[in-house]
């Protein structure tokens, strides 16, 4: 008991640091958010992936073979009730373990934008043979335009042959067949194209998003749009979040210095440099994540078995 103690003192840490530190991000942006140092550390000991990592699974095993001995051992000294709750309860414990290693090793989870109308095909993703469609999506806004719920409709076909459509809101995700998907966010994306003497660049990028031109010379062009632009103030601005007057506003960029900088309606096209510009349109996007954990009802089987052995454990004399 006391080694188990000790093991799970030391999974409690290692499970406590996973928490705080972002998992799965790529090894860049270690290095720039924490330093060299401290960030090429997490990236040496896995704690940027800290629940697949060699270490964190070794731990549980040992966990597990520990518990499964002292389960052995509790056998051969059942007496009563009590007594096989006890067993019950160092059951439901293992099987929690079992089932927090197995989580830990096959869950996935994965976070998509997609434009309104897009299909995604999710096997690069790690759901194979899965596709997911974005129907529609809509802001529901309180009288003063504060935005009151974001909703998703979308389609989902899984490998099975399975499919349902369903809107997902802030709160109320989505769950088929082992699948949960979240709203997590959304913006507006803008298409268009851009025309030099030499070529002809289309573009399609989420809001506030820039488009390389001249990669050796620094040149990009950075887009913002204004769904309700305010025309008298004639600055950056937006009215609301309506697309009531939109415009679409390029600045064309030479590292960090704003070269020129126009606006452009939907439609039309406008001349920076020597760089012609289209807008063609809008529209949104959703942020959505999607999460698959088929490891899950083992999770709760242990817990129902650890409740189980409580109560068979305390409750009865």
């Amino acid at each position: 008991m006391r080694l188990a103690i000790y093991l799970l003192l030391i999974l409690g840490a290692l499970a406590a640091a996973g928490s705080l530190i972002p998992q799965g991000q790529p090894p860049e942006f270690y290095r720039a958010y924490y330093g060299n140092l401290l960030g090429g550390l997490l990236l040496r000991f896995s704690l940027h992936d800290v629940y697949h990592s060699w270490w964190f699974i070794t731990l549980g095993g040992l966990l597990g073979i520990n518990l499964l001995v002292c389960t052995a051992r509790r056998v051969r000294q059942v007496k009563g009730i009590r007594g096989w709750g006890s067993l019950l309860l160092h059951v439901g414990v293992l099987v929690i373990l079992v089932g927090a290693i197995l989580s830990g090793a096959l869950k996935r989870s994965v976070y998509v934008e997609m434009g309104v109308g897009d299909s995604l095909d999710l096997t690069s993703y790690g759901f194979p043979n899965t596709t997911l469609t974005v129907e529609n999506f809509k802001i529901e806004y309180y009288p003063n335009l504060e935005p009151k719920q974001y909703i998703s409709y979308v389609t989902l076909k899984t490998a099975q042959g399975k499919q349902t459509k369903k809107e997902i809101k802030v709160n109320y995700p989505l769950e088929f067949v082992g699948f949960k998907i979240y709203q997590v966010s959304y913006g507006w994306l803008l298409k268009g194209q851009v025309v030099s003497s030499d070529k002809i660049i289309p573009f399609e990028l989420p809001d506030k998003k820039s488009l390389p031109l001249d990669e050796t010379k620094g040149i990009r062009l950075l887009f913002m749009f204004l769904p309700d632009y305010d025309e008298e103030s004639e600055r950056l601005e937006t009215r609301s979040p309506l697309p009531r007057n939109p415009r679409l506003a390029s600045a064309l960029m030479k590292g960090h210095e704003i070269l020129e900088i126009t606006l452009i309606r939907p439609g039309e096209t406008a001349k920076l440099k020597e760089y012609s510009v289209t807008f063609s349109g809008y529209r949104y996007y959703t942020g959505l994540e999607i999460k698959k954990d088929p490891a899950l009802w083992i999770l709760y089987a242990g817990f129902i078995l650890l409740l189980g052995g409580l109560a068979m454990r305390y409750l009865f004399r």
